[in-house]
């Protein structure tokens, strides 16, 4: 078993390893010399204008959402690092224990609480771009995975739970 640990381990390292290598190139490209011209906003904007129409603060927006998209995806692969905690919990032959149930729980509401966020904020992103937001085209692509598997991971929590129950009781029958 401590073969498959390790060679999880690694394949785990690997996937967070680039994960993050995705997230930083996505800031590399992600133009903040955008945000100079904002802190000349007020000398720029028309006053007659309402400040929530104008364009300066539909840029504003848009920046500001494409930082919280930022966030959410550092929160998900924050999310997969528990992954390393319970394969270090499994390593030591702590297969039920209260910590991988806490894990399996945390990485559950990870994927739905990013699944819901994202959403949120491309639906608000193409409202203020003006396009058109298709919620089944949104729900086709990573969404249609990560809330059964953070659903799922509830479940193997449950699961898990029970397990150290029967644990337990075993232990205690002579």
């Amino acid at each position: 078993m401590k073969d498959n640990t390790k060679l999880l381990t690694y394949v785990t390292y690997g996937i967070l390893l680039g994960a993050v290598s995705v997230l930083l190139n996505d800031l590399r490209e992600f133009d903040f010399n955008q945000f100079e011209k904002f802190t000349n906003w007020a000398k720029t904007a028309d006053k007659s204008e309402s400040w929530f129409t104008s364009k300066n603060a539909i840029e504003w927006s848009y920046y500001a959402i494409s930082a919280g998209i930022f966030f959410w995806r550092g929160y998900l692969i924050y999310g997969f690092s528990y992954f390393l905690s319970i394969l270090k919990e499994v390593d030591a032959g702590n297969y039920f224990s209260n910590k991988n149930i806490t894990y399996f729980k945390k990485i559950g509401n990870i994927f739905i609480s990013y699944t819901v966020g994202v959403l949120i904020l491309r639906f608000l992103l193409t409202a203020i771009n003006g396009s058109t937001y298709k919620f089944f085209n949104e729900l086709k692509g990573e969404f249609t995975f990560l809330i059964p598997a953070g659903l799922a991971f509830y479940i193997l929590a449950e699961i898990f739970e029970k397990g150290k129950q029967v644990e337990e009781e075993n232990d205690l029958t002579i």
